[in-house]
Parts: structure tokens; sequence; C-alpha cells
């Protein structure tokens, strides 16, 4: 696996120091691990699974316990490593260490796995820990998984003792990550283990998100190029004052110890450094890096100096704050607000904890993912679980702790909490189904693909360079061959856009790109503004779960529309134009000219927010509501009326804007669906954006149009893609 180097970042709130009286900065430390090369296989896996199988598990628990670990089984390489230890007031070795090889077998054993007993928690670690060594190297990435719904109460039971074996596990190259199910598990047991595993904790609320849990596990590991991560803050002078603002661990020689290095994911620390007045030119710190390599089997070391300019205090505070600290700052008053509001609630002042986390919800500017976060875990004191919301928040600040703010709130991104107060969409359980029949027509995709590229270039001018929506389709196609979980997928998608070689942009991509150059959370990067625009460049996504489509399919294209847009309609509209193109590349045939708007609305009501957008056209003036309220109204309007297409887009207006995109496609679709190329020229005439839709949602129908066939770099993606993924 090859690598370049580690970047470490200093970024100051202001970028300078004082020559005439001491002066204190707050300093973002952000360390941005080496990229692996594409192409290169990721490092062998060495896992070993710890399953609680005492008599709370019993029932849907251990059913659902057995498929995640099947999930993983199936995840792995033939050349990983996989054992799998059980345990309730005994230990049972159910699979030693092993070469997955051909998972038959081990996929056998796991389905005999039952559930009754006491929880001798620490004895089933040890001996999972004891499996994990036997097949360690120094090229394996080596990992306990331990998942328990219960305390430890069978055997040594103290957590000092348990958690200073897991340490010592730890220094040897063998980490934990400890998920903790339900409501009766120890928390602070759990938490501390992978703190001193140098691991992840996971809190599992429901039992359908083990297997999400076990798959972003595998994400991180998979995308892992260094362990061990230690950060020394060392000061050139005796007075200069170093304080962590956050609940980072430290190691007993003063160390930091900081989460795995992840291609595409970067570590941040944000630190208050008080410094004497002085004249030198010298750095007043410098930050020395260490951590092991498994891809080259050797520790690393490097060291970056923080060198600022001196100027007068007046000056300095002239300056302006950088925004991206004061996000970070933000970030580390709310963690603090937590353990206040937790500490609260340990002395039974349930109400003042929820208080201690309005008032951070009201004071400090957080982003819509921190603020839905926050919001979960006071809702949660409110009515009085305080089991939950101790193991919510102590779940929250281990990852915060880790010093990744792009980790830390994974599996609050991607499993719950998103809908609604991230994402604007309805929480419905429609996003728990799969999308319908599974495509396999190979031919359909390239004629989706090459439909959405030919439409839009039909709307550009002759020798115009490659369209927008082109250019970011194009830009999504190239990474789902590296990259098929959503985890790993999204950061570099934001920068794959932002990259993109787009010649004339738009307004809204120009915003974007600034965007990402501002904050290394790309759930903040969209617009707000609610344009069909994303759904242009959304085709591609669809083929991220290409084997197995799954109810994931929906997280991978919800939070690839809100990478660029950031609103409502948007998202609910992108959702259901999803679904119109897997209902579409599943057809043998046209449907009837109405059921494209049937189809549409099915979806699109079961995921819109209650949000109105008005009309912008003198026909609807002053008509205000939902997406689907406008569908509704507009679409049979033109049909009573005997509309053709052109008369109608002209009521309803032809821009981006979704209200005006979005019935412009359907409404062309029920007039010429069955007619791809007078259809696609239509659509042409019009705009670029609804040439790449109808090019799109047609070629999804119909298959490659005559004209519209893949060519050049789309061809030979297409290509590579299809071989990897076995498609036909």
């Amino acid at each position: 696996m090859g690598e370049g180097p580690v970047v470490l970042e200093w970024i100051p709130d202001r970028p300078a120091l004082t020559h005439d009286q001491a002066c204190t900065l707050d300093v973002l430390v952000r360390i941005t691990p080496p990229q692996t090369v594409r192409g290169v296989q990721r490092l062998p896996l060495n896992l070993a699974l710890v399953i609680d199988r005492s008599g709370s598990m019993q029932g849907v628990k251990i059913d659902l316990t057995k498929k995640a670990a099947a999930l993983v089984t199936q995840s792995l390489r033939p050349d990983d490593h996989l054992s799998v230890v059980l345990f309730n007031n005994a230990v049972v070795t159910l699979i030693p260490s092993r070469r997955v090889g051909q998972p038959e077998e081990i996929l056998r054993q796991l389905q005999t796995i039952e559930a009754g007993g006491g929880t001798a928690l620490y004895d089933g670690w040890q001996s999972g820990a004891a499996q994990a060594t036997l097949s360690q190297t120094e090229q394996n990435l080596n990992r306990v998984i331990l998942l328990t719904d219960g305390q430890a109460n069978v055997g040594e039971t103290r957590t000092d003792t348990i958690c200073d074996q897991v340490h010592r596990l730890g220094q040897r190259g063998v980490q934990t990550t400890t998920m903790g199910f339900g409501g009766d598990y120890n928390e602070g047991l759990l938490r501390s283990m992978a703190a001193s595993g140098e691991g992840n904790h996971f809190y599992v609320q429901s039992p359908e998100q083990l297997g999400p849990f076990f798959e972003l596990e595998l994400d991180g590991l998979a995308a892992t190029v260094g362990t061990r991560v230690r950060l020394n803050l060392i000061a050139a002078d005796s007075e200069v004052r170093i304080e962590p603002l956050g609940e980072v661990q430290r190691s007993a020689d003063g160390e930091f110890l900081l989460a795995d290095l992840v291609d595409g994911f970067p570590l941040e620390q944000l630190f208050r450094i008080s410094v004497p007045a002085s004249g030198s030119a010298e750095p007043c710190l410098r930050a020395e890096l260490r951590w092991y390599s498994p891809a080259s089997a050797s520790h690393q070391t490097a060291d970056f100096p923080l060198l600022l300019p001196r100027v007068s205090a007046q000056e300095r505070l002239d300056m302006a704050v950088d925004p991206e600290v004061g996000r970070h700052l933000a970030i580390a008053m709310a963690a603090r607000a937590r353990r206040e509001a937790s500490a609260a609630a340990d002395r039974g002042d349930r109400v003042g904890a929820a208080k201690i986390l309005e008032q951070v919800l009201q004071e400090q500017p957080l982003s819509d993912v921190d603020k839905g976060q926050l919001e979960k875990l006071r809702l949660t004191f409110e009515r009085g679980d305080l089991s939950a919301a101790s193991k919510q928040s102590a779940a929250y600040s281990h990852s915060y702790s880790r010093g990744s703010v792009s980790m830390s709130n994974l599996d609050e991104i991607f499993m719950e909490g998103v809908l609604g107060s991230v994402i604007r969409l309805k929480a419905s359980d429609f996003f728990s189904q799969e999308p319908g029949p599974h495509p396999r027509a190979w031919l359909k995709v390239e004629g989706m693909l090459g439909g959405l590229l030919a439409g839009e270039a039909q709307a550009r001018p002759a020798g115009a360079p490659r369209g927008e929506h082109s250019e970011l389709a194009l830009a999504t196609l190239a990474l789902i061959k590296e990259r098929n979980k959503l985890v790993m997928l999204m950061l570099p998608l934001a920068k794959a856009l932002a990259a993109a070689p787009v010649a004339e942009p738009s307004g809204d991509f120009v915003a974007f790109r600034e965007q990402v150059a501002l904050s290394s959370n790309f759930m903040e990067c969209g617009v707000e503004t609610p344009s069909a625009a994303a759904l242009a460049r959304i085709a591609p996504l669809l083929l991220a779960r290409w084997r197995s489509p799954g109810a994931a399919s929906w997280s991978f294209v919800t939070v690839g529309a809100h990478v660029t847009h950031r609103d409502g309609a948007t998202a609910a509209a992108n959702v259901a134009f999803v679904a119109l193109l897997w209902a579409m590349l599943a057809r043998p045939d046209p449907p009837g000219a109405r059921a494209y708007l049937e189809l549409y609305l099915k979806v699109l009501q079961r995921v819109e927010l209650e949000a109105e957008y008005s009309a912008r056209q003198p026909r609807f003036d002053g008509w205000k509501g939902k997406l689907s309220d406008f569908l509704t109204a507009a679409i049979p309007d033109a049909r009573r009326r005997s509309l053709e297409f052109g008369e109608a887009i002209q009521e309803w207006g032809t821009s981006d804007y979704v209200l005006e995109t979005v019935p412009s496609l359907l409404y062309l679709l029920e007039c010429h669906g069955h007619q791809p190329r007078q259809a696609l020229e239509e659509a042409a005439r019009v705009s670029p954006l609804l040439g790449a839709l109808a090019g799109a949602a047609l070629g999804a129908l119909h298959g490659v149009i005559p004209g519209c066939q893949p060519q050049g770099e789309l061809a030979t993606m297409l290509g590579d893609l299809q071989q990897s993924l076995g498609a036909n």
C-alpha cells in the first residue's frame, strides 16, 4: 500500500503572536493522513469478534448479531484472518483464528450461536485477544471487536485492571473496539476499554444498527494507513502553557493519544496556548508526531514547528478570527456542556442537564450535525432516560476525544439523527426499504449515463466544453470503483466535485467550491438553494451499491445530494428521482403516460417535510406549498387543458428551481417518454440541466439511445467498472 507524507497544519485563531505583552491563542492542529495509492489493495485484516451470548441476548439481539457477524465475514478477503469467541458465564472459541478463504464453513458455524447464561466479559475479551495475537503480523491491521449488552458479573470486573490489560495489548499493536448494546451495559467500562485499546466505541441503541456499525468499523480499518498515533507538543519556553480544549486522552508521559490515520479523514484537535511576550523570531512551539505504518512495518516520526510573526497586541486584536477555529471552539464548548449535563444527570438533576444543553444550543454557532447530536441528547435527558443519555454522551465523548472531528459523528450522520435535522427529509420507514427490483442489464446503465452526458451536450453550443453536470457525474463515477462504502466515499466526493474541471461553473457551484475550501466537514459544504442541479449528477451513485442495493442505497443518494445542496425540496426531489431511475432500470418497457408522476409522488410524499416554497411564474402567482402539492396542481392542470410540453413549461418556468425543473421533467416523460429521441431534443431546447436529467431517465428506461452511446472517458470508466462489478 503506497502512501505519501503526513501533513500537520497549525491553524491559529489569529495569525500572529505579540511582542509587547503575553497573549493567548486558540490553535487548531489538523493532521492530514497520507493518501493511499489507488489500485493498491488494502492491508490484510486480523479480526477477533468477541460476542456476548448471555441470556439477555436471546431473541432478536442474538439473531441480528449473527447477521452482523456474517456481514463481517462476507466483507473480508480470503487472506484476512478471523476468529470468533463467545462468552456467557463461560468462554467458548467458536472459530479459532484462521484465514477466511472460502467463508461457507465460517458462516455455517455462526448460525449455531445460541444465547443463555451470565456475562464473563473480561474472560471473553482475553480469549479474543489471545486469538488475535496468534495471527498478528507486522503488516496486519489487528482488532478485537467486543459486543455486549450487559455488565461484567463473572470473573474479573474491575475497570482499572481490565483497561490495563487492554492498554498492554494495544501497545503490542492489537486495538480494541467496543459496541455497547441496549440500556444495561456499563458505558464507563466499555468507553474506557476502547480508549485504553485505541479503538472505537459505539452505542448500539437498536439491533438494526449492528450491521451498519460493523460495516463502519471495517470501512475505517480498510483505509487505515497509520496506527498508535501520538502527538507531543514541545514548548520552546518554560512559560508557554498548553491546554487541550476537549477530552483528548494522554499517555503517562504527556503525549496526546489520537485516532488512527485513515485515508480521507483528517484528525483535528484544538488547543489553547499561552505565550509570553518576546521579540524572538524562533518558533514558540513544535509538534512531534509519531505513528506506526503497517504498510512499511515501521515507526514514523515527523516534526512541525509553529512559527508566527510578532506584532503589537493591538495589531493582533484587529486581525479577523479564523472561522474554522471559531467553529471548533464551539464544538469544544458543546463537548464541555455534554460532560456537565452528564454530571448533572448523575446527581439526579435531569431538568438541569437538559437546560445546560439547551443553553449551548442557543449560544454556540454549531453546525447542523452538531446541533442534531446535542438536540437528540437533550431530548433524551428530558424524557428521563438517563441510561440512554449517559451512553449517548459516552459514545460522543469518546469519538471527540480521539481527535477526528470528521469521523466523530459518523454513526449519527449515517445511521440515525440525520433525517429532519441535518438532511431535511422526513424520518420515514421508506429509508429502511430496498430500492425495488435489482437492475442487472448493464446496457441500461450505459444508456443512463450516456444519456446524461449526451442530453447536456445537446443543450450546449456546438464545440463548447463539457458541461457542469457531466463533469460532476464523471468525477463521481471515477470514485466508485475504488470506494463503494458510504463513509469512505463522501469526503473524497466533496473534494473531487470541487476539483472537477468545470469550464463554465454556475453560481451554485462557485459557492460550493468556496465552502469546500473553508470547511473540512463535507456535510456543511452544500449551498442552501432549492435547485435540481444535484439530481443531474446523482445517477452514478446508484452503481456504488450495484452488487447489494439494499436500504443502504438511500444513504448514498441522500448524502450524495446533500454534499452540494442543503435544501429540503432538493433532497426530497433527489430521492424521488433516484427511485424513478431504479424503476426505469428494472422495467422491460415504458410505463403508461401518467405512471411517471404517480411513481414520483408516491416516493416524494413519503420523504418531504412540510416546508413551503413559492411559485415564481405568473400562472401560479401567489402559490405556496410543498413540491408534491405543486406537482399535483401543475401537471394535472396541463393535462386538462391538453397543453403540449413546450406550452406547459412556459407556464411554470424553465429555470433550475425545483418547482420548475421537476414538473418539466415529469411532463416531458409523460408526453414523450415513449419517443426518446424526440424527448431528448425537447429537453435540450429548454436547458442543459433538463437535458441531463431527461437523458439519464430515458437511457435508464430504453437503454442506449442512438447517438447517445458512452464515448471516450465515460466508455473507459464504464468498461472498467463493469469488469470490477462482474456486471452484464
